[in-house]
């Protein structure tokens, strides 16, 4: 795909809406956690949101090992397409190595995870607040505004 001339504007529209579909995406993921959290909070154990969040975190891991290993990632049209501007644009080797470094990253937390599902004491972990749900609209806000950041200096 080297010496591709690209169009920056259908690359923008493209990332938009890539941006639009991860967003929809997060907004399910966080509406899952929301409703996990309130069936945790009367079932009176948090065992059922960390094991939400481990089978996601094994998901998100298992797609970002495929990505890597085959270079084709699982997604629409538009996040292939975004997906060989960026390795176009950035170069083989180098998007190589930062798709190896966010797979083993990825992988390594979502073991960290399942230990922590399988060594945590949840009788003594209550739910008391919403509060516990604030920590994933850090990352939501964040990645909307680096991505937002990215798209503006194409």
């Amino acid at each position: 795909m080297i010496g591709i001339d690209w169009d920056l504007d259908k690359v923008k529209r493209m990332k938009k809406k890539l941006l639009l579909q991860s967003n929809v995406v997060m907004l399910l993921i966080f509406l899952m956690f929301f409703f996990l959290f309130l069936y945790s909070k009367e079932a009176g154990s948090a065992f059922v949101l960390l094991l939400g969040f481990c089978l996601l975190s094994w998901g998100i891991a298992a797609n970002s090992l495929y990505g890597f290993m085959t270079g084709r990632p699982l997604g629409t049209k538009t996040a292939r397409y975004v997906l060989a501007f960026d390795k176009d644009q950035k170069g083989e080797r180098k998007w190589i190595r930062q798709k190896g470094v966010e797979a083993i990253v990825v992988t390594v937390l979502s073991m960290g995870v399942t230990l922590c599902l399988f060594m945590l004491d949840f009788d003594s972990v209550t739910n008391d607040s919403f509060f516990s749900l604030l920590p994933f609209l850090g990352p939501w806000i964040g990645y909307n505004i680096g991505e937002i950041h990215r798209i503006k200096n194409l």
